[in-house]
């Protein structure tokens, strides 16, 4: 891993040269802290000063302040840790909005409650007009079950029509991975269903999608379809309203804003971004309304794309999608998702290419096998130099992928191309020494992987394989440069940090694969330089350094020392983006 940093000593030279006229500086200087650098030592120093949006001198508080001057904006960090501001490897950050965009049905203990809701919305309405809702249950997971309502049954069709006769209603059905637990529930009301045509005849677009049904053979209005995707919306109930283009935008500004108060000042979309989300993303950013530097890789809808092969599209593709990509230091886009295969449920979905509903990536991101092979596309990706993406979740996945990077490194290199592995799982020694040699980038999620279900995945194993499960500290030992990220499970930093220190099981409290476990200097850097060096901007952020963009976060608790499972609990007082304060906490 190239990693350009300088050392404190060297800083220290820089900062006496910058301030040699100290009645011109212009900015602020932070004094009387613990400021983890994460540089090349991981030095700690007390001071450091911005300018212009870049940290201008790191060091003590003597040599800070004499080189600023009277003229400085001083603030006393009164002992406080600051860290380089946290660069989420997997971030879905704008699914964090969507969340809110709906009225909601948080809280609901039976059917009069989720009615009380609908009620209210129809007071709002004009006859005819939908009424769309969050699904049942509390934020973030929005997975209460039948029984846990006063009725023990969900509301049905008729329930809905109480409260609302002259307005068409439908309650979506969750995301999948926010509580990965099936069947996804979606519900409507009579309006709703005459709308979508849906009578005692109509027959479900394929096997798995139930349409529940009275004993009379009448639908109730309930629909069930096992996970991870869903057609529904697709299909049968093509017809409700979706998020528009301004939903997502609201939902970005109100996501960025959550991910500052986490310290989060940096994200990396690489499960793939679709066109309706990138809109988002450029409308912000010509607005100058981003808070969090993002970099978006590129999401193939490939119905809408010619039936040619990948090489030739890619050709063309490969003007903005190449190497570093285009865009600037706030927004940027490059590289590829990769993936083959389908499915009934894809083909579905893929009808309708545009609209990527909760995901955020393109619905038929999967190139179909008649078109390709997986060599075909990853080959392709690697002649036109842009750099592949992919989920390899499952042990299975990641033994093909590899297999067919090798073949694809024999034809054309790609060792120095940071092609990126997100989801990692199960890892082989034999699969680790080939990451090493291809420059492979794994990411890794601690949270829903480790926290959530790490020793569901590893308790019946021999401890030889469970130690190859999100094996972290054979990435360190390795010099394998990982990457952290949060999916959106939950989406603060500290929290992943937690789990890759800790590996303790969200339901037991016990630890798995504790061989595994990595110190919190190296989770640290997976979810700042490394991070950085997965968007080849190592250079110009990832850690507090001179000439290096001015993002970092102030803590409430000394990272490096607090108990262990003080850890996620850590309080972000302060984020600030290019020297700018993007999220000041009331405790601050």
């Amino acid at each position: 891993m190239r990693v350009v940093l300088r050392s404190a000593v060297l800083s220290v030279l820089i900062f006496i040269g910058c301030f040699s006229q100290a009645e011109n500086f212009s900015g602020q200087v932070f004094t009387n802290g613990k400021i983890i650098t994460v540089n090349q030592n991981f030095d700690i120093v007390e001071a450091l000063a911005i300018r212009g949006g870049k940290f201008l001198a790191v060091g003590s508080n003597k040599q800070v302040l004499e080189a600023a001057g009277s003229n400085a904006e001083i603030i006393d960090l009164k002992g406080r840790t600051v860290i380089p501001g946290f660069i989420d490897g997997h971030a879905h950050m704008d699914r964090e909005g969507l969340k809110f965009i709906l009225p909601s049905l948080q809280g609901v203990h039976s059917i009069e409650d989720i009615l009380a809701v609908v009620r209210q919305e129809v007071k709002n309405k004009k006859p005819g007009e939908w009424i769309v809702t969050m699904p049942i249950g509390d934020y973030p997971d929005f997975n209460k079950k039948p029984s846990q309502l006063k009725e023990k049954r969900y509301p049905t069709r008729w329930d809905l029509d109480r409260v609302a006769p002259n307005n068409p209603v439908y309650i979506k059905g969750r995301w999948f991975y926010w509580s990965f637990d099936s069947p996804i529930v979606s519900i409507a009301n009579s309006y709703a269903l005459k709308l979508a045509g849906i009578s005692n005849e109509t027959q479900a677009p394929y096997p798995a999608l139930k349409i529940l049904k009275n004993s009379l053979g009448v639908p109730n209005g309930i629909f069930e379809e096992p996970g991870p995707l869903t057609a529904i919306e697709y299909s049968l109930m093509k017809v409700a309203p979706r998020f528009s283009h301004q939903d997502r935008v609201d939902a970005l500004i109100y996501s960025m804003q959550q991910y500052n108060t986490v310290g989060t000042t940096s994200v990396y979309e690489g499960h793939g971004v679709a066109p309706p989300v990138i809109q988002a993303y450029k409308e912000l950013h010509e607005q100058g309304k981003l808070t969090v530097r993002s970099h978006l890789v590129m999401s193939p809808a490939w119905d809408t794309v010619a039936k040619v092969k990948p090489l030739t599209i890619m050709r063309n593709w490969a003007s903005y999608l190449s190497g570093k990509g285009t865009g600037d230091e706030l927004l940027r886009i490059s590289g590829i998702y990769t993936a083959v295969g389908n499915s009934r449920v894809d083909d579905i979905r893929r009808k309708d290419s545009n609209y990527p509903n909760w995901s955020g990536f393109s619905v038929d991101v999967l190139l179909p096998k008649d078109r390709a092979s997986l060599f075909d596309l990853l080959s392709a990706s690697a002649k036109t130099n842009i750099r592949a993406h992919a989920i390899t979740y499952l042990e299975k996945d990641i033994d093909q992928h590899l297999q067919v990077l090798e073949k694809v490194h024999q034809e054309t290199p790609i060792d120095k191309k940071r092609f990126v592995m997100e989801h990692v799982s199960f890892v082989s020694e034999q699969n680790q020494h080939k990451i090493k040699k291809l420059g492979v980038i794994p990411t890794v999620i601690p949270g829903p992987m480790i926290w959530k279900s790490g020793l569901r995945q590893t308790r019946n194993l021999e401890p030889v394989k469970a130690n190859t499960y999100v094996p972290l500290k054979s990435f360190v030992d390795k010099g394998i440069p990982f990457v952290i990220g949060t999916d959106n499970m939950p989406y603060n930093p500290l929290h992943a940090l937690w789990a890759s220190v800790t590996r303790v099981d969200a339901t037991t409290g016990k630890v798995s694969s504790p061989e595994q476990r990595i110190s919190r200097k190296e989770a640290l850097k997976a979810l700042t330089i490394n991070a950085a060096y997965l968007s080849y901007e190592e250079d110009i952020k990832g850690s507090i350094e001179v000439g290096k963009l001015a993002d970092m976060a102030i803590l409430s608790k000394d990272y490096l020392t607090v108990p262990d499972e003080e850890i996620r609990h850590i309080e972000v007082l302060m984020t600030l983006l290019g020297g700018q304060v993007v999220f000041k906490s009331e405790n601050y």
